[in-house]
C-alpha cells in the first residue's frame, strides 16, 4: 500500500471513530536507540526498506519519515547481524527468513518496550565485545612483534660480543707485535752502539800508533844529523 493510500485509510478510520493506535517514532529517537548517526539511519532505512513500513521509507518531501516499533526492531536486528560480520546481502537473507517465520506464526520481529529500551545497550555491549577482541588481537600482535624485536636485539648483542672478542684479540696481537718490534729495535740500537764503540777504539789506537811512529821518526832523524 502506498503512503498516500495509507493516510487516506487512516483518515477514514478516524472519521468513523476508530483512532489510529499505531505508535510512531521520529528519526532522531530511532537513531538514538540504535546509537548511530542520522545519515547511517537513512542509509540503513534505504537498504532494508523492503522490511520496513511505508512511513519509514517515505520519500515524499511533505511527509517525514516515521518508524513503528516493528521498524525499530528490524533495524536493531539488522545492526546486530552486521555487528557479527554479516554483509548486506546476508542480512537481507536473514531478515527474509525471520519474516517468513513471522508469516508462518513461528516467530515475530515485534519487540516489547523493555526489549526496545535495551536494544542500544545490547548493541553497545556487542560493539564493546568486538572492540575488546580487536584490542586483544592488537596486543597479541604487539607482543609477537616485541618478541621478534627482542630476538633481533639478542642476536645483535650476541654478534656484538663476538665482534668485541675478535677486536680484543686483534688488539692483543697488535700489542704483542709492537712489543716484539720494540725489543728488536732495542737489540739493533745496542748492536750499533757496540759497533760504534769498537770503531772509535780502533781509531784511537790508530792515532796513538801514528803518534808514537812520529815521535820515533823524530828521534832517529835527529841522531843522524
Amino acid at each position: 500500500m502506498s503512503p498516500r493510500c495509507l493516510d487516506d485509510t487512516r483518515k477514514v478510520v478516524q472519521e468513523e471513530g476508530m483512532p489510529d493506535t499505531t505508535h510512531y517514532r521520529q528519526p532522531q529517537e530511532v537513531a538514538s536507540r540504535l546509537d548511530v548517526s542520522a545519515s547511517t539511519l537513512r542509509r540503513w532505512t534505504d537498504e532494508f526498506s523492503e522490511f520496513l513500513s511505508p512511513e519509514a521509507g517515505s520519500t515524499d518531501k511533505h511527509q517525514h519519515r516515521r518508524y513503528t516499533n516493528e521498524d525499530l526492531t528490524t533495524l536493531v536486528t539488522a545492526k546486530g547481524l552486521m555487528t557479527e560480520g554479516l554483509s548486506y546481502d546476508q542480512v537481507h537473507q536473514r531478515l527474509r527468513e525471520l519474516h517468513a517465520d513471522k508469516s508462518d506464526g513461528s516467530g515475530s520481529l515485534v519487540a516489547s518496550e523493555p526489549v526496545l529500551a535495551m536494544a542500544p545497550a545490547i548493541a553497545f555491549m556487542t560493539d564493546t565485545l568486538h572492540n575488546v577482541a580487536d584490542s586483544q588481537q592488537a596486543v597479541l600482535n604487539s607482543q609477537s612483534a616485541n618478541r621478534e624485536l627482542l630476538g633481533v636485539v639478542l642476536q645483535d648483542n650476541f654478534n656484538l660480543k663476538e665482534e668485541n672478542t675478535r677486536l680484543r684479540e686483534r688488539m692483543l696481537e697488535l700489542e704483542r707485535q709492537m712489543n716484539q718490534l720494540g725489543r728488536e729495535e732495542a737489540t739493533r740500537r745496542e748492536a750499533l752502539r757496540a759497533e760504534i764503540e769498537t770503531r772509535v777504539q780502533d781509531v784511537q789506537r790508530m792515532v796513538m800508533l801514528q803518534s808514537r811512529a812520529g815521535c820515533l821518526a823524530g828521534l832517529f832523524g835527529g841522531g843522524r844529523r
